[in-house]
This record gives structure tokens, sequence and C-alpha cells, in this order.
């Protein structure tokens, strides 16, 4: 679902502390206290500007490619999220994370005039150790920006670059850690009716949202100094809105896994994107949705056709969130159960004052049965709402468009 970042608009940009986890524990690895960029003190969905409002998701909106694989400037957050998994010829194990987002402070900004934050990320399953970087860049300086289409994404040296049909690469470094990679081709996957992924019962809280969850990568992961050859698959999700959550709603767990079936026919399931909005009774939201990709085609779930349980809990020692790292999914109508599981518990991310956002993503794999017959695979889990309830995606009427 991508949408951790969307509350990091503020007064002030400053880019936080790097972090090392090793077994659990946190290491400083670098320091960096520099003041990026100042940017208006306003949030999505809570300005307006000579009359304008933002423009809001809507049912039915037309597609058209590679102009939609760019930015949207009438609306008012927007994000591009890669994750994968990936494996050395010596099967060393890793994921990654690399995250745009691009915030508009007010109606009717330009591109230049946005904010934009980007989260890069890398888990050493085999070693159990994690590190990760935010950063956050004004549009005005040239820092940082969308151009394009096919689009060119960048935040200084992270850039994730497209062709006609798709993203073709990524890269990113930070300090003695780096990501190189190559994507190959994938069929787009739009989640809810042509890609209208309701969030909310009120009007325009709804993304347009697709996903690209099964791109070949191929290229080089440095962790800590030391250079891999890496393949595997990698995961992309590409949204765009202005008010997505409910007033009551403070969070949410969202699953994109890459799944494998032992030998079958029909509708072998092959992807998942699941997310589970959570509400301030500890209850499940309505509006949870999700899509699995079979060899048959893409169905649409809604709750309550699926479930997601939480399993083994992880405490945060550093912000005191309880997380949960392991999960059974259960999808009867189609006769898949399957149970997942972080492949190390300390994913979590924080972004400091004043950018606030705390929350985990990371590496999970995946076991479990289709109509009696073995499925295993990997894939990525978010969740947020953990360390303190996730609002900054609410807006009040007065600052979004009426839904066309």
């Amino acid at each position: 679902m991508g949408l951790a970042a969307c509350g990091a608009m503020t007064a002030v940009i400053a880019t936080p502390a790097v972090r090392v986890a090793a077994a659990g524990r946190v290491i400083p690895a670098a320091r960096a206290a520099l003041v990026a960029a100042r940017v208006p003190a306003a949030r999505p969905g809570y300005a307006t500007a000579r009359g304008r409002r933002f423009a809001v998701a809507r049912p039915h909106y037309p597609w058209r490619f590679p102009r939609d694989a760019g930015a949207h400037p009438a609306y008012g957050n927007e994000w591009w999220y890669f994750t994968g998994n990936l494996r050395s010829p010596h099967g060393h194990r890793f994921g990654f994370e690399l995250t745009f987002f691009r915030i508009s402070p007010f109606p009717g900004a330009t591109l230049r005039q946005d904010a934009y934050f980007a989260h890069f990320a890398l888990t050493d399953i085999t070693a159990g150790r994690f590190f990760f970087h935010t950063r956050a860049r004004r549009g005005a300086w040239g820092q940082a920006g969308v151009r394009g289409a096919p689009p060119r994404i960048w935040n200084v040296n992270w850039r994730a670059r497209f062709a006609e049909w798709g993203p073709r690469s990524l890269r990113a470094r930070w300090g003695r850690f780096a990501l190189r990679l190559a994507l190959g081709r994938d069929r787009r996957m739009f989640n809810g009716p042509d890609g209208y992924s309701r969030k909310g019962p009120a009007r325009g809280q709804a993304s347009e949202y697709y996903s690209l969850p099964r791109l070949p990568a191929a290229g080089f992961i440095t962790f800590a100094g030391r250079r891999y050859s890496v393949r595997g698959a990698a995961w992309m999700d590409h949204e765009f809105a202005s008010d997505q959550l409910a007033a009551n709603q403070i969070g949410w767990d969202w699953l994109g896994l890459q799944l494998q079936t032992s030998e079958g026919s029909g509708n072998v399931p092959r992807d998942l994107m699941l997310f589970q909005i959570r509400d301030r009774s500890g209850g499940v939201d309505a509006h949870s949705a999700g899509t699995l990709r079979t060899a048959g085609g893409d169905f649409a779930l809604a709750e309550p056709r699926f479930q997601m349980q939480p399993g083994r809990i992880w405490r945060s020692p550093a912000t005191g969130a309880r997380y949960p790292v392991a999960w059974r999914v259960r999808i009867p109508r189609r006769h898949l159960r399957l149970t997942v599981t972080a492949a190390l518990d300390g994913q979590e991310l924080r972004a400091h004052a004043p950018m606030a956002v705390d929350y985990w993503e990371g590496a999970v794999r995946v076991r479990g049965r289709w109509r009696g017959r073995t499925v295993r695979g990997v894939g990525y889990l978010e969740m947020t709402g953990y360390s303190h309830p996730f609002t900054s995606l609410h807006a009040p009427d007065a600052a979004i468009a009426a839904p066309h």
C-alpha cells in the first residue's frame, strides 16, 4: 500500500540518522544533521490556494501509459514503491526497499514546488542485519523530482528510470550501502475495479493504484562495504490520491507476496496483494481489500472474503511499538492458506523529528497450501500505526474536489 511517508510534510525537512541493526541490536552507523530544505508548513488536503482543490481518486480513471507511470500533480500525494527479494550466486539472501514520495504543499502547486521524500533499506537476511536511511528534498532546488513520460524519478543520487513498458532500473547509495538493479518486464495488476482502490466510506477516500508484482531483477547490492551480485524479483506499487483514510482509521497491514505452487492446473496462485485497515476500536475496516493474480487472471478480494490473523509479536527497542511479525492468511473461496513470517524481526524504519514517521517494512517468507499442493514464496510486509495512530492521510472536504 506504501503510504508510510505521507505525513512527513513539516516546516523543516531534515535528513535523519542512519541506522544498522544486527541481530536485533540497533547500532549507529552514521549521523547526518543536515537541514536540507524548507517548505510551506501545510499538509496535503489541508490547504487551498485561490479557490483550487486537490483532485481525488474516482472510479474509471482513464489510464494511459507511459503517461500514468509519471507524476500526477493535481493530487496531493503520490508514491512509487519498490521492494524485492534477491539472492547471490552463493545463496546469500537480501531484501530491499527503495521508495519515492511526492507530497504537494497546496492545491495547484507545481512539481518544482512539491516536497520529495525517499526511503532506502536493505535487509541482509542471511547475516541477520538491517540498514535504512531516509531523505527529504525540495523540488525547487532540482535535487529531487519526477520528469517526463516515461518518467525519471530522483532524490539526489537515488533514482528510478522507466522505459515505455515500465521501470527499467533502480539505483541508490548511502555510505557503504548501495543498490543497483536492472529490471525486466511484467504485466500491470490493477488493484480495485480499474485501479480504483477504496479506503473509506466518504467521497474521495480512495486511491488510483496499480502494481507490477513480479519484475525480474538483476544487479548488485553493497552491504557494509561488501559487494554482491544478485538476482531475484522486485515488486512495484504506484498510487496517487489526495484523501484516503477516515477519521477512525489508524493504520494498516499490507502484504505483497510472490508465490510458487507445486505442479497443478487451473487458477494456480502466483502473486497476492492484501491490505488490512485497522480502526480505533481494534477492528478491521470493511474497506480492506486485495488482489490475487493466478494463472487464469486477476481476482479482486474484499473483506471478509479473506482473513489476515496476527501471530507472534516483536517489540521494537527503539519505539516500543509491538509489531506482529508472523501472520496467517486465509482466502477460503480460493482454497488458499498461507503462513507469513518475517525474514528478520528488526526491520523497522524510523524517520526522526521533524518527520516523525515510524513503520515496519521488511522481507518475509511464505509457506502454505492450495488445493492440497504446497505453496512457497517470498514478499514484503508493511505495518503502520503501531507506534502511534497514523492520521496524516485524513483531509477535510474544504481542500478536495468533488469526484467527477
